[in-house]
Order: C-alpha cells, then sequence, then structure tokens
C-alpha cells in the first residue's frame, strides 16, 4: 500500500518547516505575499522544469494550453490563485487543495513529489536527500572561498587579531593610541631600558603603533555593528534586525541577539510536529491557546513569560489528538 496523501502532505509541511528553521526557504516563501509567491514561481521557471513539475503548474494555474510555457503560464496566472497557500503557510486556514500542496512541493524541492496513488515515499529519504545537497552546497561554498582569496606575502600580512585581544592592545583609554602604546612598553620597561639601545627603543616604539593601529582597526571590523542595526523587533513569526533609533508601532526594540535572530521561529503549522520535536521544539500557552517554536528562552512577545521544552504529554494532548487544530 503506497502513502496515503495527508501522510504526504505532513512530510511536505515538515520539509517546509525544516527549511525554514535553517534559514534555507527562498525569499518568496520568507516572505509570504501572493506576489512574492507568484515571483518565486518565476523565478524557478527561468531553470529546467521537469515535466512532472509542469503538470503541477498547469494545475495550480488551470492551463492545459501545452504550447505556452513554464514561464508564459506563470505570467498569465492570477495572483489572487496564490493567496490560499499563502493563508495556509500563516495557519489562517486549517485545510488547503491539493494543487497547492504540490505547489509548495515544487517551490522547496521536496524529493517525493509528486503524490501518487501506490507510490511509497519516506520522508527520512527526501530529508537525507536534501541534506546531502546541503552539505555539498557547504563544501563547494567553503572551496570557493578557499580558492579565490589572494596570497598574502608574510611581510605585510596584518597580525591576527585574537578573539579577546589583551587590554593594551585596544587602544580604547582616553589617553588615546600613545597612552596605548606606553602602557604596552610599561610592562616590559625595565627589560627593554637595560638590554636596548635608543635606536632599538625608538623602533620598539614606531612597530607598537603600527600594530597598536592594525589591532584597533581589525578588532573595530570584527565588532562593528551590522548595517541593519543594533536591535531587532517580533515580526509575526520570526525576528527582524533594525536600527535601534528606528520606531515600529505595536512592538518594543530588544538588543540585538544574533542567535535568536536566526534561530528563533514559530512554528504556524503545529499539526505537523512529531515526537522527533521532542528536544527541538518549545511551547508556550498564551490566553488558553497553545504556541510552538523552534527555539527557547524568553517569549517574544509576553516578556515575563519562558518558552517550555515540548514533551510526549503535550504532543499527545494537544497535537495527536487534534485539540490543536480546533
Amino acid at each position: 500500500m503506497g502513502t496515503q496523501f495527508p501522510d504526504y502532505q505532513q512530510m511536505i509541511m515538515q520539509a517546509y518547516e525544516h527549511k525554514k528553521v535553517k534559514n534555507t526557504l527562498p525569499y518568496g516563501l520568507k516572505h509570504l505575499t501572493p506576489a512574492n509567491v507568484k515571483e518565486e514561481c518565476i523565478k524557478r521557471c527561468t531553470r529546467a522544469v521537469s515535466k512532472r513539475d509542469e503538470k503541477i503548474i498547469r494545475d495550480f494555474c488551470a492551463d492545459v494550453d501545452e504550447s505556452r510555457n513554464c514561464y508564459a503560464v506563470i505570467q498569465r496566472c492570477d495572483r489572487d490563485k496564490f493567496k490560499p497557500l499563502v493563508n495556509y503557510l500563516k495557519g489562517k486556514s486549517e485545510k488547503t487543495d491539493v494543487k497547492n500542496i504540490e505547489l509548495l512541493a515544487w517551490l522547496i524541492d521536496f524529493n517525493g513529489r509528486p503524490w501518487e496513488y501506490g507510490k511509497n515515499i519516506s520522508y527520512e529519504q527526501c530529508l537525507d536527500a536534501e541534506l546531502s545537497v546541503e552539505t555539498d552546497g557547504e563544501v563547494e561554498g567553503k572551496h570557493q572561498v578557499h580558492n579565490t582569496t589572494p596570497a598574502i606575502d608574510k611581510e605585510t600580512e596584518k597580525p591576527e587579531i585574537p578573539e579577546n585581544p589583551p587590554v593594551p592592545l585596544t587602544l580604547t583609554s582616553s589617553g588615546g593610541k600613545d597612552s596605548g602604546v606606553l602602557n604596552l612598553l610599561e610592562t616590559r620597561k625595565k627589560g627593554l631600558f637595560k638590554r636596548k639601545s635608543v635606536k632599538t627603543f625608538a623602533i620598539t616604539v614606531m612597530a607598537a603603533l603600527v600594530l597598536g593601529t592594525g589591532g584597533l582597526w581589525s578588532w573595530n571590523i570584527i565588532n562593528q555593528v551590522p548595517a541593519t542595526g543594533s536591535c531587532m523587533y517580533w515580526k509575526e513569526d520570526h525576528y527582524e534586525p533594525i536600527g535601534c533609533d528606528q520606531k515600529v508601532s505595536n512592538a518594543r526594540l530588544i538588543a540585538l541577539d544574533t542567535v535568536r535572530l536566526k534561530n528563533l521561529r514559530k512554528i504556524t503549522r503545529p499539526d505537523t510536529i512529531t515526537y522527533q520535536a521532542i528536544g527541538r521544539v518549545w511551547y508556550s500557552k498564551i490566553a488558553g491557546k497553545l504556541e510552538f517554536y523552534t527555539a527557547g528562552g524568553e517569549h517574544p512577545v509576553v516578556y515575563d513569560r519562558e518558552l517550555k521544552p515540548v514533551s510526549a504529554y503535550i504532543i499527545d494532548k494537544y497535537i495527536r489528538s487534534g485539540i490543536i487544530m480546533k
């Protein structure tokens, strides 16, 4: 007996949530609007499209004219056709048409697509294939960086600045660079004055100035505030970076936390949560309603509430029983 469609749909939603947590969703699915999803489909059609995917696209757009290619079909497709999929992914609707699920499978490149009667589809195999592609991409990216890095002559190479540089090299005291150099020399003053001539001392001072200036420059570059700002705020189901001098209505700005910015997401389709989520999903009960997140810590909206790790009891009582979708 092959995989049933409800199981296939759950696999696709799990793959979607997996990509969402990994921050690997395409732009049109990260910023959900009908226009963005349509634009993402158009971009996908600029690549090679298989016969099976052409059928998914034609079924979605209800376009049976085979004289038109994938790009033309999507271009002619009414933008409102993408709205039900957007509402479903945002959790505004409990059910959606088969054609919407298949379009999502195409957009996230789900390996088991499309669903067919009697066809066996394994989520683990599809996930393994996806992870293999991600790993290959990371290795390829590393090689590209390695190959394009220009060779640096050792004589002109800037000194490596440690993650926590010694205080004398930070040069941030009110005395400026000169005081930093004098502090550096002060620790070695006795040995230097005993063994070095005036000429050697002058050379040492110049070298320390160069090292100190280079160290300060490197330290500032490494720790500079991102261009998007040093604060962030919660927007629907994720954090958005923003400048601390900006204002957002009905939102509280907090200090930028790059770990939470990248990893904390609200799970908009909790019915896709399985026992595999234990240890990887957190929840909170607000106004009698359960919310699920991809990381722990403080609740992003209710600031005095801590997120709790999901348990088998919570999954059995609220998810498997179907209460969460009622």
